[in-house]
């Protein structure tokens, strides 16, 4: 009992639970409006009740069946019923047969369950009002069929009065809860919508993950190349000047490439157009990127096709990206080793190949393996193919990706 009470005044201060006894009211409120046009109808309650019940089951299956319905009766649900998750309510208008029916029958169910509840209510409370007057009125009263006394003998009654009040408020409480559990079940999101919904998270997901490579590969490479660029320099400052003013160029070339990804990305997290000089490098810029390599003293050795303009935009920005990460792996764990660096271009595929010597004395590697995996996320996007690791005593990544998406 003292748990009940506790529920029940913890009930009392939040105001959800004066929304949600609304929420019932209104529900309970079309049957009688229905009805009153019904000449001589109140003179029997069974009859009321019956009538208040049962004269609206028609308008409200047809009212279920507008497709704003469904948006209009979520919404005023999301707000009075106050939901703890409310994804489980929908606020999307009916697209189907089945979301319309639910509709329906969502209103024809509030509204018997706020009728019921409301009666209920009111004969709780017409007892408690009775038993509260009756010390004060000597005439006895009938009530539900019984004789209830009045007169000053009837005092003890007052004692029946607060559990009658806690019953009350119990009812409306627990009626409250009902009310919102068949918002979720007739208002919640249909499985179409569920997999609608999953979809779009995902493709957020993907689009996120994109992103996340997109700064990875790009960021990642300019600080490695601007680092090494920065040793090299400040080791021969007093020897060789040429070389460090070669290196302050590639740094700051290097760094305004990565402004550039920068920009782009946060122009595509604002949903606006990025600006002309902003777009994502392709094959075409190899040659820049293997230039900003050597001038981080990185030898590189490179082959590639003569044709490489000739790749669609999408497979040549992911093979650029895929190229600058095998680059920056390469200068990162195996410093001082030559690169090699094949790129050929089929009729049906462009072949990428980035082959370095281990270094057995270079520092452990501070990476997480998402460059890697992001390399392998990016071609197999594209239908290709891709593979990275160790080979007689070489670090191997290969890339195969087809000229034609699908094929």
């Amino acid at each position: 009992m003292n748990r009940l009470t506790s529920a029940c005044l913890l009930a009392l201060r939040q105001g959800r639970t004066y929304a949600r006894g609304l929420h019932l009211l209104v529900g309970a409120a079309v049957g009688p409006v229905c009805v009153l046009v019904w000449p001589g109808i109140t003179e029997n309650l069974a009859r009321t009740l019956a009538a208040c019940a049962l004269v609206p089951v028609v308008p409200l299956l047809l009212l279920g069946m507008v497709p704003g319905m469904r948006r209009a009766e979520g919404i005023q649900a999301l707000l009075m019923l106050v939901p703890d998750d409310e994804e489980a309510i929908g606020r999307a208008p009916a697209r189907t047969l089945s979301d319309r029916w639910r509709t329906s029958v969502w209103l024809v169910l509030r509204s018997w369950w706020g009728l019921l509840v409301a009666s209920v209510l009111a004969q709780v409370l017409s007892v408690t009002i009775t038993l509260a007057a009756a010390p004060a009125v000597e005439s006895p009263r009938t009530l539900l069929g019984v004789t209830i006394p009045g007169g000053h003998r009837s005092i003890w009654y007052l004692g029946l009065v607060p559990p009658l009040l806690l019953v009350a408020f119990t009812l409306l409480v627990g009626a409250g809860k009902v009310q919102l559990a068949l918002a979720r079940r007739f208002l919640g999101p249909s499985t179409a919508e569920r997999l609608a919904d999953a979809e779009h998270r995902a493709d957020r997901l993907l689009a996120r993950n994109s992103l996340a490579g997109e700064l990875h590969d790009s960021i990642g490479h300019a600080l490695t190349v601007t680092v090494l660029q920065a040793s090299a320099a400040r080791e021969l400052v007093d020897v060789d000047r040429d070389f460090v003013v070669r290196a302050l160029a590639a740094i700051e070339e290097t760094g305004r490439r990565a402004m550039d990804d920068l920009e782009r990305t946060l122009d595509y997290l604002k949903e606006r157009e990025p600006a002309a000089r902003t777009v994502r490098p392709t094959l075409g810029d190899v040659g820049q990127l293997l230039e900003a390599s050597r001038a981080a003293g990185v030898t590189v050795r490179a082959r590639t096709a003569a044709d490489v303009g000739a790749v669609p935009g999408v497979v040549s920005r992911e093979a650029y990206r895929i190229l600058q990460e095998s680059l920056t792996n390469a200068m990162k764990h195996a410093p001082g080793s030559a690169v090699d660096v094949v790129l050929d271009v089929t009729g049906e595929q462009v072949s990428l190949t980035v082959t370095n010597r281990l270094v057995e004395e270079a520092p452990p590697g501070r990476g997480t393996g998402k460059g890697l995996r992001g390399l392998r996320e990016r071609t197999a996007l594209l239908g290709g193919r891709a593979s990275a690791g160790a080979e007689s005593g070489r670090w191997i990544v290969s890339a195969r990706l087809p000229l034609r998406l699908g094929s």
